[in-house]
């Protein structure tokens, strides 16, 4: 969006570029999308899309759903700095998966703990579940640190797996973590009776044996290296 308040002032560090909020916005529910269905969980995303989906739109929709928890991911305007979570006045639940969640976010990149609130704001009002919304920082802030960081994947991605810990916490689910790929094997590529090249990558291995073809190899071997 290209509105005030939607975005940032242009920042120096980053050559002067203006970072649009839903720029991050986006991404983080993209991984929080992903965080949530590897811990077992079913998911409704209400703003799929870079257009402006009116609000009611996305009440209404998780309303007709019956979605158990509504969790709205945003960051902050107004020249501040740090993080907070919102939840509506007098929902005990609501309350309780603002502090949970808010508990993990504030353990990542060091940020002020600008604490748990409660407000009437229309995605925490129309819910008929409870409803939490975030901001994981400003856009705005005096440095523009906190600006810059909206389009850092990594702080995107662990304002998401901050995020999914306390969903998990709030519906006493164990968290579980992203595994690392498994290493490729090794392969090792032989030619004439001599090791050539071990190597992983079928990329290699195809330019080591199209080498020893030119140069009138007779034998080319590829075995699994253990």
């Amino acid at each position: 969006m290209n509105t005030p308040g939607k975005r940032t002032p242009p920042i120096p560090q980053l050559g002067g570029r203006v970072i649009k909020e839903n720029e991050f916005n986006r991404a983080v529910v993209k991984y929080l999308d992903q965080e949530l269905k590897r811990c077992g969980f079913r998911t409704l995303l209400v703003a799929p899309t870079d257009q402006d989906t009116p609000l009611a739109d996305r009440t209404n929709l998780a309303n007709s759903k019956g979605a158990d928890l509504y969790v709205s991911c945003h960051y902050n305007a107004g020249g501040g700095e740090g993080v907070e979570c919102y939840h509506y006045p007098g929902s005990s639940k609501g309350s309780r998966a603002a502090n949970l969640i808010h508990k993990y976010v504030i353990q990542g990149t060091k940020q002020r703990n600008r604490g748990v609130k409660s407000a009437n704001f229309h995605v925490l009002r129309e819910t008929k579940m409870p409803a939490v919304l975030i901001e994981y920082g400003f856009m705005d802030d005096p440095r523009l640190e906190e600006a810059k960081r909206m389009i850092d994947p990594a702080f995107q991605k662990e304002c998401a797996v901050e995020t999914a810990k306390g969903v998990c916490e709030y519906f006493g689910v164990k968290y579980v973590p992203e595994q690392p790929p498994a290493p490729k094997p090794m392969y090792r590529v032989t030619v004439d009776g001599k090791p050539v090249i071990d190597t992983a990558y079928e990329g290699k291995i195809l330019d080591a044996v199209s080498d020893a073809i030119k140069k009138g190899a007779k034998e080319i071997m590829i075995k699994p290296r253990e």
